[in-house]
């Protein structure tokens, strides 16, 4: 006794070879009961009057008017009898590709593939002596597992085999020693459970410190630290670097002597991280000091930033606003009368 149905995609393939390699019933064995227990939905065909009916639906089903009345016709199966085996067919799938086509007659295209496929079916299957080649088997198989919804349809990786053989040389140990503590299977289990998850955590823990310790965090410091003493410092520095003829430094240190300056009398806040063009905005209540800060910032970022060579005649200038500011005395000192 035999079932034989198709199904869609790959499953269609499937139930085919299922079908055809199933133990066919002998000669005079009973049909079995649909639901209901009645035989009388079951109608028994011949191999050929199997393949015309299947092209006569094919042909009816193109006339909407009459699907309705071609679906309602239908047996729940249909019993095919070649030689001395018996294949029941289910219409279940075909009533419900009837149903969807009255509903859309666009689906008609399921429909057509199904029965050719049916009949293809039945065209092998009347030609018994040919058998299947396992080669071509094979090779069809091959073509359905390359099929998209099949890419993902991988087995276990080698990681996955090493890692289930890991755990269970684990749980194997820890169901021995439970065993020779007199524990039970279902304590062992929750104690082992319990190791391996703490053992799990414990890892994250040393992970998330190792990370931690190793990107430290980042101190961002301005470019010119902040020192414990006043401006006189940074006029010190720029005097000593003007002596040994790096005038380039001394512009540089000339620079801060003058911000440094306007901190220690508080017309500007201490802030060694605020910009030239800061500086220069926050003394817009100030224009004097404005104005002379605002040409040591100019040459200043032209030789700083912009590596304009400098002349000991333009160190000399602003020297002169340094001494403007009253960051250093004068260095033109009035002369004693004699």
């Amino acid at each position: 006794m035999k079932r034989w149905g198709v199904g869609c995609g790959a499953r269609a393939g499937i139930l085919v070879l299922a079908s055809l390699c199933a133990p066919a019933l002998p000669s005079g064995a009973q049909t079995p009961p649909n639901s209901s227990g009645s035989l009388a939905d079951h109608s028994e065909f011949d191999l050929p009057t199997y393949q015309r009916e299947l092209s006569r639906i094919e042909e009816v089903s193109k006339n909407p008017t009459e699907i309705s009345g071609l679906r309602k016709s239908l047996p729940d199966t249909w019993r095919v009898r070649e030689g001395e085996q018996i294949y029941f067919v289910p219409t279940k799938e075909i009533s419900e590709e009837l149903q969807a086509i009255e509903r859309d007659p666009k689906k008609a295209a399921s429909l057509e593939a199904r029965l050719k496929a049916m009949k293809q079916q039945a065209e092998e299957l009347s030609h018994p002596s040919e058998g299947v080649n396992p080669g071509q088997a094979e090779e069809k198989l091959q073509q359905i597992l390359k099929r998209r919804e099949f890419q993902e349809a991988t087995g276990p990786s080698a990681w996955d085999l090493i890692r289930a053989r890991i755990n269970r040389w684990i749980f194997d140990h820890l169901m021995k020693l439970f065993e020779m503590l007199h524990i039970s299977q279902k304590t062992g289990n929750a104690i082992g459970w319990a190791v391996l998850f703490i053992a799990v955590v414990a890892l994250f823990y040393v992970v998330y410190r190792w990370l931690t310790k190793s990107t430290g965090p980042v101190e961002l410091h301005a470019e010119v630290e902040p020192v414990a003493s006043d401006a006189r410092h940074w006029v010190k520095e720029a005097l000593a670097a003007a002596d040994r003829g790096d005038f380039r430094d001394a512009v540089h240190c000339a620079y801060w002597a003058s911000v440094a300056h306007l901190e220690d009398i508080h017309i500007l806040p201490r802030d060694r991280a605020r910009t030239p063009r800061e500086s220069l905005r926050l003394l817009e209540q100030h224009p004097k000091e404005q104005g002379t800060l605002q040409v040591i910032t100019r040459r200043f970022e032209l030789i700083w930033y912009g590596y304009r060579p400098v002349t000991a005649a333009e160190w000399a200038g602003i020297k002169s606003e340094l001494e403007k500011m009253g960051c250093l005395e004068d260095s033109t000192a009035p002369t004693v009368p004699s």
